[in-house]
């Protein structure tokens, strides 16, 4: 088997002391990024996959989901159920995700059973064998999962206002799909999405912990370098959806409360003013005393919660107040919120505030960093969004925040068309 293609090596420095992170790609397409943590005696093993529901169609929403389910469902190696037993029998923990712009999986465990892990997330990527059996065994779970989201007295409320920030594209879908289309996929439907889109080309395969650089390269070439029967699948791109008009709709349920969310159309997490949005989104939200729990919840005793934050995809984002209240506070909530929504228009935030905001930023960024897997899982986030610099100069970019960016990035924000979706109780 040929060794690795090329490298490159990224050297960063945090507090004075050297971080390196090494990149470089196999053969087959697959990049590699690893990065040493020392005496830790654990390691992190994530493959990251630049696939989720943004990459299905009407016919097919929710396959991404389902898959991630059944890939733990036996594969060349593993019978059903298998993974999870070998992978804690061998003092590891595992667990997956699906969202609108990725999948991935991850194993952490003691660095002397790495190899365990790469063999285990390698099978399921490469070589899972969907047995018909175990697809009708796993239908009734996830068609579960999905009624169970109507249970939630906000589901309509989310649902349309995805639907209005994202109309047109596949952002707009829900990740869980439709019971419809779960109850069609069968073995054939889903090798062809696992073949083209589970895909060499696609994969980030993220390695943190107490493990040598060459046992990476070797293990990473023995169980990854593999390749598929197909050429990989089309990703699909789009611009940013544009509002032209304020849009308000309200959902009424058996509830004792209101639940409210407020939207404004943002940027696309490639744009570099998402780290003034995050300092805002923790000025506003970061912690039980930020401005808008002192404002809303602690000054005015109007809200049981609040939030307000940015949410950003790869191609779009948003700007997203939510907050829970009593329905004769309601009222006097949301001129609240406006009241501080045009305060940060005129400018009305303080150094003070923004200051803190950044230390607390960096502060969990400095914790953050003690632990293998989510070490590992913001790597994996900032490449697989095409965004290393995210990772890469994280610190450094939250502390160039001016108060005159956060000035400016709310004028620009809270100018424009917004959605404002309620649940109120049934008259």
């Amino acid at each position: 088997m040929k060794r690795i293609l090329f490298v490159i090596i990224f050297t960063i420095l945090y507090g004075g002391s050297a971080l390196a992170v090494d990149v470089f790609k196999l053969q087959n397409g697959v990049t590699v990024v690893y990065k040493y943590m020392k005496d830790i005696k654990i390691v992190s093993v994530q493959l990251w996959m630049k696939t989720g529901s943004r990459n299905e169609y009407k016919f097919n929403n929710g396959i991404a989901h389902f898959l991630e389910h059944m890939v733990f469902k036996g594969t060349e190696k593993y019978k059903p159920s298998q993974i999870d037993e070998i992978v804690e029998s061998h003092g590891g923990i595992m667990n997956a995700a699906t969202s609108k712009d990725y999948t991935f999986y991850y194993i952490t465990i003691p660095s002397k059973n790495a190899e365990l892990a790469f063999d285990v997330i390698s099978e399921m990527v490469f070589k899972a064998k969907f047995l018909p059996d175990e697809i009708k065994k796993e239908k009734p779970v996830v068609i579960q999962e999905i009624r169970r989201k109507y249970d939630s007295p906000t589901y309509d409320m989310w649902v349309a206002l995805s639907n209005y920030l994202y109309k047109g594209t596949t952002y707009s879908i829900e990740v869980i799909g439709t019971e419809e289309n779960i109850k069609s996929f069968n073995q054939k439907i889903l090798f062809d999405y696992y073949n083209h889109f589970y895909h060499p080309q696609n994969m980030i395969l993220v390695v943190v912990g107490d493990i040598t650089k060459d046992k990476i390269e070797k293990l990473a070439n023995r169980y990854f370098n593999l390749i598929k029967p197909v050429k990989a699948g089309k990703q699909k791109t789009f611009n940013p959806v544009k509002l032209d008009k304020d849009i308000e709709k309200d959902f009424y349920k058996k509830v004792s409360q209101v639940y409210m969310a407020l939207s404004f159309k943002a940027f696309p997490l490639t744009d570099k003013r998402i780290y003034a949005a995050e300092v805002l989104t923790e000025v506003l939200s970061g912690g039980e005393f930020s401005l808008l729990n002192r404002k809303l919840k602690y000054e005015k005793q109007l809200v049981t919660s609040v939030y307000g934050g940015y949410m950003g995809l790869k191609y779009d984002g948003s700007f997203t107040f939510y907050l829970t209240c009593l329905p004769d506070k309601l009222e006097d909530s949301e001129k609240e919120l406006w009241k501080v929504i045009n305060n940060l228009k005129k400018g009305d935030i303080s150094k003070k505030d923004v200051e803190k905001a950044k230390k607390r930023l960096v502060s969990q960024l400095l914790f953050q960093r003690e632990k293998a897997n989510s070490e590992a899982n913001d790597i994996g986030y900032s490449f697989t969004h095409e965004i290393q610099d995210y990772y890469l100069n994280y610190e450094k970019n939250i502390e160039s925040v001016k108060v005159e960016d956060i000035k400016s990035l709310a004028i620009d924000l809270f100018s424009k068309h917004f959605v404002k979706v309620r649940t109120l109780p049934e008259h």
